[in-house]
């Protein structure tokens, strides 16, 4: 499969997992470690998704570092509360992080669920996949 329709397949799974979730705002796939989008789900607003793209990145890198040290394991999945909103960042392979806004109302467990099952699809699809710089 050429990496053109690998990025159309990820571009559709996720599409088809954000309008299918009334409380999930948009997600974001972002290569790590660089922090790059490979695909943004989001529909305009004031989010800036190389931004929470970075930050991902960022967050991922500082836990992955404090899991090494603490010898517990490896970090896959990470909730952050606010009073706007939260945000759940997960692991979609080992080069790629998953981030989800949702509603501060929603379900946090439902969707964390159908995160888990969209990141083993979105890993699968991301096997041997390059990000170029006319994919971003």
């Amino acid at each position: 499969m050429s990496n053109e329709e690998q990025l159309e397949n990820i571009k559709s799974l996720m599409r088809e997992f954000t309008d299918s979730q009334d409380d999930v705002q948009g997600q974001i796939l972002i290569e790590y470690p660089g922090g790059v989008p490979i695909v943004n789900t989001w529909e305009g607003g004031e989010i800036d998704p190389i931004l929470v793209g970075a930050i991902s990145a960022a967050v991922k890198l500082t836990f992955r570092y404090l899991c090494e040290q603490l010898r517990k394991g490896n970090l896959q999945r990470l909730y952050i509360n606010s009073v706007h909103g939260r945000v759940v960042i997960q692991d979609a392979g080992p080069t790629a992080i998953l981030s989800t806004i949702i509603d501060k109302e929603a379900d946090l467990f439902r969707i964390a669920f159908g995160m888990a099952n969209l990141a083993i699809e979105l890993e699968k699809l991301l096997e041997g996949f390059t990000l170029g710089v006319s994919d971003i």
